[in-house]
């Protein structure tokens, strides 16, 4: 006779296989974040192929969906990753200019939560690896402590790329080292790979293409007999960076984890005027600035397992989105405790069309219109600047320079084109809408408090 127990077993045992089954397919996520990459720089946001090319990111782009309307949070490195990273407006906890350098011991206070968190929470491995930039110094800002098994990076705006003296594993300091955009890929790799059924979360931070520029001997060469040393140079920055990118895609596919792996790719903010022309597109301005130029950045998602390929999504985006997005497609959710100002893109990407056409996205902060030098003064201490941009109206003022102005960005990218004398009651909606959204900031870490009162003056 059969034992009664066998029916009861084998439930057990199916549920078991359920779970186990449901925790394999937990999507991996990679963000992978490039630094100071103007919009103009890739190929498939216009990027001219003559000069350089970005064969592994237009891959990933033609394989997912490529934002055109994508924006950060800030134009400068250290808020941008604040708000990448929390989710959150920056402003929200005193975030308008880099911190590093006005403060040693500043940059996201200890009490935010970040990114990793939840997914560690939930099960997942998780690395952090390149560029941190968000604080070191107090009690429970270490990447290890906000949620990250593994780190391997350097906690500074830039370093050598050769001989970095601020490398850590961990907490440990390195000595020798490859060229870091080599070692960052390399150190992504070997995280994923060992990762075997676990889900995995890896924040790639790049400090490419930031400055110092550098680059291998052998990767310049290529460059050098048809544009000056300085293009040659920031070229073979761009070419390494997508040949990492495309060499950690390819250990995805090497693993089997391409499908089920929701990757995002951005830049930190616009790119820097010392770059070639164009290396900003059509885009006014560059890193610092509050135009787009600043602000406004390459952005793609990719996931073949939910996402219908070959996308091009021109509905409004933001960094802020990407922690909605990665707990939606993972069936989880941020505590209630947790405000995130983003939203899931998930829906209009797995739609594949334009959503949410209503959403307002916010800036407020400083505003630099001049080259930063290694012997410039205050920098990081810029005058303020404010805007709001709805479907595809911008509103924005750069308060020293003088008043507002209003651009439609659909059909003057380059926003050359003032219209806030012939549109007086678009321009006075939008900025009803900011002076809403602005009580949710706070009182500067670093920024001049002077300067926070000018945005709080405003009516």
């Amino acid at each position: 006779m059969r034992p009664r127990f066998l029916p009861l077993l084998a439930v057990f045992s199916a549920l078991a296989f359920a779970a186990s089954h449901a925790q394999r397919e937990k999507p991996n996520v990679l963000v992978i974040l490039a630094d100071d990459l103007g919009y103009g720089i890739v190929n498939s946001y216009g990027g001219d192929p003559e000069r350089v090319t970005t064969p592994h990111i237009d891959k990933l782009a033609a394989d997912g969906a490529r934002f055109t309307d994508a924006y950060v949070s800030c134009s400068v490195c250290g808020p941008s990753r604040a708000g990448l990273m929390t989710g959150r407006y920056q402003q929200r906890f005193g975030i308008y200019a880099n911190c590093d350098t006005q403060s040693k011991d500043s940059g996201a206070p200890p009490d935010q939560t970040m990114m990793p968190r939840y997914f560690k929470d939930a099960g997942y491995a998780t690395a952090m690896i390149g560029k941190w930039h968000l604080g070191v110094a107090k009690a429970g800002q270490h990447p290890l402590d906000k949620g990250f098994d593994e780190y391997f990076g350097f906690n500074s705006a830039q370093t050598d790329f050769f001989k970095s003296p601020i490398l850590f594993d961990g907490r440990t300091k390195i000595g020798e080292h490859d060229y870091l955009t080599h070692a960052f890929t390399d150190h992504a790799i070997s995280f994923i790979e060992k990762t075997g059924e676990q889900p995995f979360f890896v924040y790639l931070a790049y400090n490419a293409v930031h400055g110092p520029n550098q680059a291998p001997k052998e990767t310049i060469a290529k460059y050098a007999t048809k544009m000056a040393r300085n293009d040659a140079v920031m070229a073979a920055m761009v070419e390494e960076l997508d040949t990492g990118i495309g060499r950690v895609l390819a250990s995805l596919e090497k693993t089997g984890k391409a499908k089920n792996t929701l990757v995002f790719f951005l830049s930190d903010n616009g790119g820097l005027p010392y770059w070639w022309d164009g290396s900003n597109g059509k885009l006014r301005g560059f890193k610092r600035f509050q135009y787009d130029g600043g602000n406004k950045v390459p952005f793609i998602v990719r996931w073949p397992a939910e996402i219908p390929a070959g996308q091009v999504r021109k509905q409004l985006a933001i960094s802020l989105d990407i922690i909605p997005t990665a707990l939606d497609a993972a069936g989880l959710k941020a505590p209630n405790k947790e405000v995130l100002d983003g939203i899931s893109l998930l829906p209009s990407l797995k739609e594949a069309k334009d959503l949410r056409p209503e959403r307002l996205i916010y800036w407020a902060g400083s505003h630099l219109e001049e080259e930063v030098t290694k012997d410039s003064v205050g920098h990081d201490n810029p005058p303020p600047a404010w805007g709001i941009r709805q479907g595809d109206w911008k509103l924005l003022q750069i308060m020293e320079q003088g008043p507002q102005m209003l651009f439609n960005i659909a059909n003057d990218p380059s926003e050359s084109v003032d219209l806030i004398e012939e549109n007086p009651e678009i321009a006075s909606e939008l900025r009803k809408a900011w002076l809403k959204w602005f009580p949710i900031c706070g009182t500067p870490i670093a920024w001049k408090a002077e300067y926070f009162q000018q945005l709080k003056n405003l009516r």
